[in-house]
């Protein structure tokens, strides 16, 4: 896989999302592009560079986001984990297999993010004046419309992605010889 191709498909996919956020949201939803650009990854990748590369699109989201710091890089982790696990059983250009693996990993990642609230809710802010403004989250419903705002992207996005995939050249991994 090229490192820089991958780079800077994740600068593109994280300045869309902080970027076009304002002017495409949905009744407060947004489409995760960087979730798109690492379903994208794991499923031409092989494993370990798309569990790295996943891990790396999270861990830029967290800097970029006001979520605590680790939790797009965990539900990124566990998408990619599930993802490339089942790259040799789906067909990777079909567009059901596009929208079906975004439904999942944007509902992986609406879990994560509601059960970090549920375990840890967020604290009270206080500004200078000692005025306490509530801490805001974001409701179980509108993660969960962002999660199929997203996975109606996926088609068009994924696939536009596949046809320029040997930009990036993934290379099949190595079968190991089997020991007896």
């Amino acid at each position: 896989m090229r490192w820089t191709v991958y780079y800077i498909l994740a600068y593109v996919a994280l300045g869309f999302q902080i970027g076009l956020s304002p002017y495409v949201r949905y009744q407060g939803a947004e489409p995760n592009l960087a979730l798109l650009a690492v379903i994208y990854i794991a499923i031409n990748a092989p494993r370990d560079a798309a569990l790295l590369a996943a891990f790396g699109i999270g861990v830029l989201q967290d800097l970029l986001s006001a979520q605590q710091p680790g939790l797009y890089a965990l539900s990124y982790g566990l998408v990619a984990m599930f993802v490339a696990g089942a790259q040799h059983v789906v067909y990777r250009e079909h567009p059901l297999t596009h929208f079906s693996l975004a439904l999942v990993g944007g509902l992986v990642t609406m879990c994560v993010l509601v059960l970090h609230d549920w375990l840890i809710p967020p604290l009270k802010a206080t500004v200078e004046g000692h005025t306490v403004i509530a801490a805001v989250r974001v409701s179980p419903a509108t993660l969960f419309t962002g999660a199929l705002y997203t996975a109606v992207l996926a088609p068009l996005l994924i696939g536009g992605l596949q046809r320029v995939k040997g930009l990036f050249n993934f290379k099949p991994q190595r079968r190991r010889a089997k020991p007896w």
